[in-house]
């Protein structure tokens, strides 16, 4: 038996959980009473804010990350990987051209972008630092351990997991969630905007939950 295969139960299990999460966070953001929807096209709400866990991961300039560095302003996050052939790259595209978009009309806005890499194995900080900010210099590029990793995206519902090549130790790929995170001011999970993600959709929603945040 492979490795894949004898992590399929947990791999199948998991994605169930997300999915009875994922039903139950939309069914009390559509059928709750009183609950107020702001008309938001691509990002999906959670009913009440998720607090961060604390954590520490290493940017690419080798100084630490904290839960503390994730507030004063709003956030998309993204967990990947720099051999990612498609989804990754799509993403941080997206996401720079959602940025550009929303500063034409909301030069103010301040809102970041963190590139998190579950693959540190390969993903050195020089190497990750290079890829993430080809993209946009602003963005940020950050890993850990498998353990630092595993505890804040388990918090986040994050899942990935492994998949070995044919070619030895060093040829596999990453399958893993590739939905964008959205972290509010407070440091607190908020949402997130599920693929296929338009970075116009994208720049309309920030726009809507900027102008709406409570002072």
């Amino acid at each position: 038996m492979t490795n894949l295969e004898r992590r399929l139960p947990w791999i199948i299990t998991a994605l169930a959980l997300l999915a009875a999460v994922a039903g139950y966070v939309a069914s009390r953001i559509v059928f709750s009473p009183g609950t107020h929807a702001l008309p938001l096209a691509g990002t999906l709400l959670y009913p009440e804010p998720r607090p961060l866990p604390d954590f520490r991961l290493q940017r690419d300039d080798g100084s630490a990350l904290t839960q503390a560095d994730w507030r004063g302003r709003w956030r998309l996050l993204f967990f990947g990987f720099t051999h990612c052939p498609d989804v990754c790259p799509t993403t941080l595209a997206t996401a720079k051209a959602a940025l550009a978009a929303l500063r034409k009309d909301h030069p103010d806005a301040r809102v970041a972008v963190s590139f998190v890499s579950v693959d540190p194995e390969r993903d050195t900080p020089d190497k990750l630092g290079a890829y993430v900010h080809f993209f946009d210099p602003a963005f940020e590029a950050a890993t850990g351990t498998q353990e630092q990793l595993q505890a804040l995206t388990r918090a986040l519902w994050v899942v990935y997991e492994k998949v070995p090549g044919t070619g030895g130790p060093g040829d596999y790929s990453i399958d893993h969630s590739a939905s964008l995170l959205l972290i509010d001011p407070q440091g607190r999970l908020v949402g997130q905007m599920r693929p296929p993600q338009r970075a116009d959709v994208i720049a309309a929603d920030l726009a809507l939950l900027i102008q709406n945040a409570p002072e």
